[in-house]
């Protein structure tokens, strides 16, 4: 009887499992997930997992003496030959590298996961293959024993202010900053030199930021879809929406997917979804690199696929990977769709006000009156979404130009 772990840590699941479990017999699924999937699992989900086991949650890395514990006692009552392990995100990834090699089961190891989750690694590879932003990791020791010089010549090397910084392996854009001049910066430098994790430090990039969701069957890209965003990722801290619609430009498409193409040729991707972000930089309109990971889109992605493709990506992503999908066969609907996510705003709720818009959508809350919110710390940190769909293109682009400035929160007065 085979085994299959699905591991979820930051996010939480997107798909219909039941509908996996129709087309593998023979086949018990089994779920470990931080309280954060757990508590928005359906009822439909739950039941399809034999055992469920609850993990804490790590925006940085999943625990791995938290699941090798719960990994190793199905090892030693079914066999590792038949325990498979599965995710979708990239703060998983490396755990289950690591569970394969050293428990000997089948799936990817350590040195296929790493560019996927290591950004330095990654635009290692890719130097003199596609354009990279100037970009440095940071030395703490050079840091800490030669400070004003060492920063010194990092802003020469990258070219001067702005800058931007963020963790090398991170997720949901925690701990990103933007860096405006040198007082900002060894304000940075002090913080990160004493932070567990590592920085690095890219020049900043003025520019159109796409997102680009892929599916690669035996070798070859068999679904691609380019997203226009409405802000630098970012600017979500800074109480800006976030979304995506898809581009019609059909020079641009060809462009970005033949960038797409020596990205995964280079990194020499296995098969299965993944999730890459560049920019059309301002100026000379070059195609810049930004990162990429071995997943389907977050946010609103797979809801918009769903609509407008009639496709689940993240179940797709797992067919893949259990070698059930040789081809994937699309249900093209006669629309377009985009997304936004409205972050949260410091301060007490108020009241949510829904936009007055025509066009087809659904409105999401997640927030209600008399909540306190924080300033959004990461892309989950979600007060309202929307989807929205029309056969005219032109009319979603208006709606996404309308909608990306819409506020929908509304607070307190002389809220501290």
């Amino acid at each position: 009887m085979m085994h299959y772990i699905f591991l979820y840590n930051v996010v939480s699941i997107k798909l219909d499992f039941s509908k996996l479990k129709t087309l593998i017999a023979n086949t018990k699924f089994v779920l470990i997930g931080s309280s954060y999937c757990l508590e928005q699992l359906n009822q439909t989900n739950k039941d399809c997992f034999e055992h469920i086991h609850k993990i804490s949650r790590d925006f940085h890395e999943i625990d791995y003496n938290e699941i090798e514990q719960i990994v190793e006692k199905y090892i030693k009552q079914y066999g590792q030959q038949n325990i498979k392990l599965f995710t979708n995100e990239d703060s998983t990834h490396l755990a289950c590298a690591k569970l394969r090699e050293k428990h000997g089961i089948i799936g990817h190891n350590t040195q296929t996961i790493l560019p996927f989750v290591n950004k330095v690694i990654s635009k290692n590879k890719l130097r003199s293959k596609v354009k990279l932003p100037k970009f440095v990791e940071f030395n703490k020791i050079l840091y800490k024993n030669h400070q004003t010089t060492y920063l010194n010549e990092l802003v020469a090397q990258l070219g001067g202010f702005p800058l931007f910084a963020k963790p090398i392996d991170l997720v949901s854009s925690v701990e990103t900053h933007r860096i405006d001049n040198f007082a900002n910066l060894e304000k940075f430098a002090t913080h990160a030199a004493l932070h567990e994790y590592n920085f690095e430090i890219d020049e900043f990039i003025d520019g159109e930021l796409f997102h680009c969701d892929a599916m690669i069957i035996n070798g070859k890209i068999d679904f691609f879809m380019i997203g226009k965003c409405s802000f630098a990722l970012s600017r979500f801290f800074e109480g800006k929406a976030v979304g995506s619609i898809p581009i019609i430009d059909n020079e641009l498409f060809s462009q970005i997917k033949h960038f797409n193409n020596k990205v995964y040729k280079t990194l020499n991707c296995p098969d299965g979804a993944y999730h890459l972000e560049l920019f059309l930089q301002k100026n000379t309109k070059e195609l810049i690199f930004l990162e990429v990971a071995a997943r389907t889109g977050g946010a609103l992605i797979t809801k918009v696929y769903e609509k407008v493709f009639g496709i689940n990506i993240e179940e797709t992503n797992y067919l893949i990977q259990m070698g059930l999908a040789d081809k994937i066969t699309i249900n093209q609907q006669d629309i377009y769709a985009g997304f936004l996510n409205f972050p949260y705003i410091k301060g007490t709720v108020q009241k949510i006000k829904k936009p007055e818009i025509s066009i087809n959508h659904e409105f999401i809350e997640f927030v209600k009156p008399n909540d306190e919110l924080y300033q959004a710390k990461n892309l989950l940190d979600i007060s309202c979404s929307i989807i929205f769909w029309d056969k005219d293109y032109n009319v979603v682009s208006e709606h996404f130009e309308f909608l990306k400035h819409y506020q929908p929160l509304e607070l307190l007065a002389n809220t501290k």
